[in-house]
């Protein structure tokens, strides 16, 4: 590619990795120091290219063998910014330094190499045994990109299997954005072993503008969600201890699990959290959470989960909807509320999104708000 194209493509991914860093919302800290990392990877690695193209420095020189260690660690450093997204009060465990542990034997050989060079040219044989090992080396991150990409995608998506157990509005800290990202660095990772197996940069002049032009776009959507992004989790030590109590407590097979209370006092809190949710009707708070819940009940996080899960047989997400699409369907049969349009009802009835709303609605009554409001205008 043109060395002014790759600079141009390069400059605002470090632009977005300082606005990454500077987190000017000042939250999710530790993921996005990770995640600003990875897109500073990604500005050295365009570097990178660009130096080699521009023959800035020597084949082989010792800079340039130095700056393609990112490529290294750019699959464990996107890996991390996951799992902080997911576990904000994470530790760095010592066994986490494995997933570095190549690069840093790579840098050790290189120091080691360029320390005993001689001045001896390269013969074909050499070159030869060169470029296999670039071919070979190309594979090897193409599979250590897919197999992190895998790894992050699967923490994502158990995450917001999670999420249903003790928030109400999932919408917001879903972080769909992050599995989406998994994917597109997934597709660069097959465009780049793509290449390398087929040569197609040589083959295709376009096909370099267009990997280039994926990775800038890509930057560019990891930024705009980072920068819009909320607290993933708002809560205190304490209270996210109680949040993997419940978690943990939900993995256990059911016939494994233990009996938190007796069936006698299972009956009488269940009466009283229906008395609570018909009388405070808390479930129209848009950011009503289990903690939230369990408070107005005067009772643990662990025992309400408890109490909704084998009383209603339900988790805490469906629990409160079913209460808000209930809220929703008197509003629209009441005459008095005809002045408020269905977004509005969504709105008033605890709903923060009119397609949360819309979903949620033909999920529990088999129709969509519209089609309910219709056939209750014809009785």
């Amino acid at each position: 590619m043109n060395p002014i194209l790759e600079a141009l493509i390069s400059g605002p991914s470090f632009f977005l990795a300082f606005l990454i860093y500077a987190n000017l919302n000042k939250v999710n800290i530790k993921a996005n120091r990770w995640l600003g990392t990875f897109i500073l990877c990604i500005f050295l690695i365009q570097i990178d290219t660009l130096f080699q193209k521009s023959n800035y420095f020597a084949e082989g020189s010792f800079e340039l063998e130095i700056l393609s260690l990112v490529s290294l660690i750019i699959a464990p450093v996107f890996y991390f910014s996951f799992v902080y997204y997911v576990e904000s009060n994470r530790k760095w465990k010592a066994v986490d330094n494995l997933h570095f542990l190549f690069a840093i034997l790579m840098l050790v050989l290189i120091i080691i190499s360029h320390f005993l060079e001689n001045d001896k040219i390269k013969t074909t044989s050499d070159k030869k045994i060169e470029y296999y090992t670039v071919f070979v080396f190309g594979i090897l991150f193409c599979v250590m990109v897919t197999a992190y990409c895998i790894a992050a995608y699967i923490k994502i998506d158990k995450y917001q299997k999670n999420l249903y157990l003790y928030s109400s509005n999932i919408e917001a800290v879903n972080l769909n954005w992050l599995k989406q990202i998994s994917i597109c660095v997934l597709v660069l990772a097959f465009i780049w072993l793509a290449d390398i197996l087929f040569q197609l940069s040589d083959a295709f002049f376009l096909y370099d503008y267009f990997s280039s032009l994926v990775n800038f776009f890509g930057i560019c959507f990891i930024a705009f969600h980072s920068l819009k992004q909320k607290e993933v989790f708002p809560f205190n030590k304490e209270q996210k201890n109680e949040i993997n109590a419940v978690i943990s407590e939900i993995s256990i097979v059911d016939d494994s699990r233990k009996k938190l209370i007796s069936d006698e006092k299972l009956i009488e809190m269940k009466l009283l959290l229906t008395e609570l949710m018909e009388k405070e009707k808390p479930f129209l708070d848009f950011e009503l959470s289990l903690l939230k819940l369990a408070s107005l009940l005067n009772t643990s996080p662990h025992l309400l989960s408890y109490i909704i899960n084998t009383g209603f047989n339900e988790n805490f997400y469906q629990f409160i909807n079913r209460y808000r699409i209930e809220q929703a369907r008197k509003m629209i049969l009441d005459p008095k509320m005809e002045n408020l349009n269905l977004i509005g009802i969504a709105y008033e009835s605890g709903f923060n999104s009119k397609t949360v709303f819309n979903t949620t609605f033909k999920k529990i009554t088999n129709q969509t708000p519209s089609e309910f409001k219709k056939a209750s205008n014809k009785i």
